[in-house]
């Protein structure tokens, strides 16, 4: 069953106060955005294990994006919006220090 685009907003607004109040969980994803010796694909299911192991839903798609200086992650979430009754996507892009 597809997310409604409420929900998928509560995920993201629960990754963002996440993200900048838990400095562990923190640590964690800014040692994933530098750790140079994985795959992009590698990342990915690292993020996502990440973020189920936090609590939130699997998103449907984890990108990131190396080409600036400061790593970026873009978490999306594809969602339904109920009143309107068409499929959406629903971004979240964030950037943090990377690791060593």
């Amino acid at each position: 069953m597809a997310l409604t685009v409420e929900c998928a907003l509560r995920q993201i607004a629960r990754l963002s106060r996440k993200l900048a109040k838990d400095v562990p969980f923190r640590k964690k994803v800014e040692d994933l955005i530098g750790d140079n010796d994985l795959t992009k694909n590698q990342k990915v299911i690292r993020m996502r294990a990440l973020l189920k192991a936090a609590g939130f839903k699997s998103p449907s798609r984890v990108r990131f994006l190396n080409d600036l200086e400061t790593g970026m992650v873009v978490v999306s979430y594809d969602a339904l919006d109920a009143k309107l009754q068409i499929n959406t996507t629903v971004s979240f892009t964030f950037a943090l220090q990377p690791g060593p």
